[in-house]
């Protein structure tokens, strides 16, 4: 399960770099092409500046990097199983609404749906890590 955590946590972390850098500047085409994004301007790129693309006017991707970071390094230093768990909520409360969305509009994002499912991943493997290993 350790080897599936973080596989998780780098598909997550790559997620949000690239989401954080479509926030500012437009994606290359390759990453984000019209056969992946049916959108103008940079694929998907124009996603990661809409209004649900920021919280409180922070970016959902630099909380994605602020999580990630901070749950491997929960890993790295032995913090509660527990503690990390609860930290996963936020994530994957707010990855079902971004999918939600995606799925209602029809948009197609490779970057977005590579976070959300790292996210589902992150919490149902800290879940079991957490109530499941005793």
């Amino acid at each position: 399960m350790s080897t599936l955590i973080w596989l998780s946590l780098f598909g997550g972390l790559s997620a949000s770099v690239a989401a954080l850098y479509g926030h500012y500047r437009v994606l290359p085409g390759w990453l984000t092409g019209p056969e992946i994004c049916r959108l103008e301007d940079g694929g998907c790129a124009v996603l990661f500046r809409s209004p649900r693309s920021a919280l409180l006017g922070i970016p959902n991707a630099a909380l994605g990097l602020a999580l990630y970071v901070l749950l491997a390094a929960g890993l790295a230093l032995g913090w509660s199983p527990l503690l990390l768990f609860f930290r996963t909520i936020p994530a994957v409360a707010m990855s079902a609404f971004l999918s939600w969305s995606l799925i209602v509009n029809r948009h197609e994002c490779r970057i977005c749906w590579t976070g959300h499912i790292s996210n589902a991943v992150l919490f149902l493997t800290m879940g079991a890590r957490t109530f499941l290993e005793r």
